[in-house]
């Protein structure tokens, strides 16, 4: 392990194909995984036959050579994002199970791998990459969900788009597969799915409305905000308020500082301190906080002062 990060740490001292490379065969999982999220952190693509080598290998009994599947995620979380044309390991990966033993009931280690082998797919533009995602999407681990909606957003087909909005109509009894639903939607194609995802705004579930709110912040797109701003008007939710209020700043855009300014100047102290709180995204700009701190000392708030000292100081 010193050894793998004194590589890390002075690449250009070493040869990494004659001095990292033979740490994919050693017997401990550790250093094969440090050795594989090595070869990431540098980029040595020179290096991605042997990482699917060392997987290969691995599989050979992965529940003994590499429990807890520290090595094979490290390997394929490295290979995907080389975008390197893999397909033995994504397809063995992608439909690899590994239940272990834990203080409670036993836990699947694999649930991470089959997410990001579908990515490997995806981004290898395999055919079957979006079938193989349709089993993940619902597969009993989030971690293999979560992967599959990534992977499906990373393929940029039709057929993608129809399995996300139906994943999302749907709905996951987790919040954070619907997030990732509507991001990538939003990847895919921002003008089919604007409209889309802000219909989940208004949802009973306020866990989904939040994250339809934080999806179209991250967009970017101009024409999120006012879909924002109208739902803004029409909820009485303090806490999706403030949600829409984070999303309006995460545009990006100038329409949406101004209208955050508006409110800290006009709005009542408690609607004020959200606006305020919301803005705390541009904490950096010395010319924004400079209108900022005029609007919170004419306003003479103790209240807006404490939030604009915590994010602007």
């Amino acid at each position: 392990m010193a050894a793998i990060k004194a590589l890390r740490d002075s690449p250009e001292a070493y040869d990494w194909k004659r001095d990292l490379a033979p740490f994919l065969r050693h017997k401990s999982n550790h250093v094969i995984a440090a050795a594989a999220d090595t070869i990431g952190r540098l980029e040595a693509v020179g290096l991605a036959p042997e990482l699917a080598d060392a997987f290969l290998e691995l599989m050979k009994d992965p529940a003994k050579r590499d429990p807890g599947c520290k090595a094979l995620i490290a390997i394929a979380k490295t290979l995907a994002a080389m975008d390197h044309p893999a397909p033995q390991v994504y397809f063995a990966g992608v439909r690899h199970v590994q239940m272990e033993g834990s203080f409670g009931p036993p836990v699947d280690a694999a649930a991470p791998l089959r997410g990001l082998c579908a990515q490997g797919l995806a981004r290898m533009s395999h055919p079957e990459a979006v079938l193989e995602c349709v089993t993940l999407l619902v597969d009993s681990e989030v971690a293999a969900r979560s992967g599959a909606v990534r992977a499906l957003g990373e393929t940029g087909k039709t057929e993608a788009m129809l399995l996300l909005r139906f994943k999302a109509l749907v709905g996951d009894e987790d919040d954070e597969i619907m997030g990732e639903c509507f991001g990538a939607l939003l990847r895919l194609s921002a003008a089919q799915s604007l409209e889309f995802v802000a219909e989940f705004l208004d949802s009973a579930e306020e866990a989904v409305a939040e994250r339809a709110a934080l999806a179209l912040g991250e967009s970017r797109v101009a024409a999120a905000f006012p879909l924002l701003r109208e739902a803004l008007e029409h909820t009485a939710r303090p806490a999706m308020r403030r949600t829409l209020l984070l999303g309006i700043a995460m545009l990006r855009l100038d329409e949406g500082v101004e209208f955050l300014l508006g409110r800290v100047a006009e709005e009542p102290e408690k609607s004020a301190v959200d606006a305020l709180a919301a803005l705390g995204l541009y904490g950096r700009d010395e010319g924004l906080r400079g209108r900022i701190e005029e609007i919170v000392e004419r306003r003479k708030s103790a209240a807006l002062r404490a939030v604009f000292d915590r994010g602007f100081r």
